[in-house]
């Protein structure tokens, strides 16, 4: 990645130079008190603004049910032949005839364990596996603005998109009325916490997809430190000279009580980032003016309001609104 955009060697050669007056061979205490500055001062950064770097789009693709082979169930336990258990197998549900089970645990290749160990099926049954549960990104934080999720553009019919709902909603609906079909609604649910990277995420959808889909997920990302190892932080493109500085303040507020000069390019510079980075990420207008009944492209007027709306002042009678 280009020399211009701030990474972790770089902002420890400033910090060591502003501490040390040196830009390597670092002491283990002096690596950790550039460090510290540098975490103190991508945190300030991160705070200070809802950048529009944090909140990409993901996207999540099911899975079609899995039904190859034949099972055969006794105490829960679901034994496969003439095929192989999908990696997610732990967190699908299993429909056997009209039934849906949940599963507990995948076994092996071959063998799962359902949630219900009272259930028995004969040999040579037929199922359907299907998959509700899908990680999310590491880098997950939220869903921006509790958004709706749209379907990839492209695919075969035109879906309305996925609708939010709370989990507890989701759980119910796929205990009391499981089926396999397009997703309509969904949820975030936390699965496990990972000490390396903190609270797994991942989506929670209703019903269990019937096919192969691609949603698109506007997300949040989760504000993560830099180090040798993952060596540059979230907006660093665009944000060099500002986390630069940021570094720099925080160098001066912990370990030097005499010098403010970073401090105060780092409170000028912020204001100005933000702005550019509302420039860039605002639109400038909602939509073309149509009167009622009328039609753009496929976009029926009754169907989105579509008045266009500029944003920024208005001035009537040379008073602004």
């Amino acid at each position: 990645m280009s020399a211009m955009v701030a990474s972790y060697s770089t902002l420890l050669a400033r910090v060591g130079h502003f501490l040390f007056g040196k830009r390597s061979s670092f002491s283990a205490d002096q690596t950790t008190d550039i460090e510290e500055c540098i975490h103190d001062g991508l945190k300030t950064v991160y705070a200070a603004h809802p950048w529009s770097f944090f909140r990409p789009i993901a996207e999540i693709t099911t899975v079609a049910p899995y039904a190859t082979g034949t099972v055969a169930i006794a105490s829960g336990v679901v034994t496969l032949s003439g095929g192989t258990f999908p990696a997610w197998a732990a967190s699908g549900v299993m429909k056997v005839g009209s039934t849906y089970y949940d599963v507990n645990t995948r076994d092996s290749n071959t063998q799962i364990t359902l949630e219900d160990t009272s259930v028995a099926v004969s040999a040579g049954s037929s199922y359907e596996l299907g998959q509700h549960e899908y990680d999310l990104p590491t880098s997950f934080e939220s869903i921006a603005n509790d958004s709706d999720l749209h379907y990839e553009p492209g695919q075969a019919d035109w879906y309305p998109p996925v609708t939010q709902r709370h989990d507890g909603f989701i759980r119910h609906k796929l205990q009391d009325d499981p089926y396999f079909d397009r997703p309509v609604c969904y949820s975030v649910r936390t699965v496990a916490f990972d000490p390396d990277v903190g609270s797994r995420k991942c989506l929670a959808l209703y019903p269990t997809p019937d096919a192969v889909y691609v949603l698109k997920v506007p997300m949040i990302l989760r504000p993560t430190q830099i180090s040798s190892s993952d060596p540059y932080p979230v907006g660093g493109e665009m944000l060099t000279h500002v986390i630069t500085e940021a570094c720099l303040s925080a160098a001066e507020r912990n370990y030097d009580d005499q010098g403010r000069e970073h401090t105060k390019m780092f409170m000028e510079m912020l204001p100005l980032a933000i702005r550019d980075d509302r420039e860039r990420s605002t639109p400038t207008s909602l939509g073309r003016d149509m009167p009622a009944g009328e039609s753009y492209g496929n976009i029926l007027r009754d169907d989105h309001w579509a008045r266009s709306v500029r944003m920024g002042d208005v001035t009537i009678n040379g008073a602004t609104q």
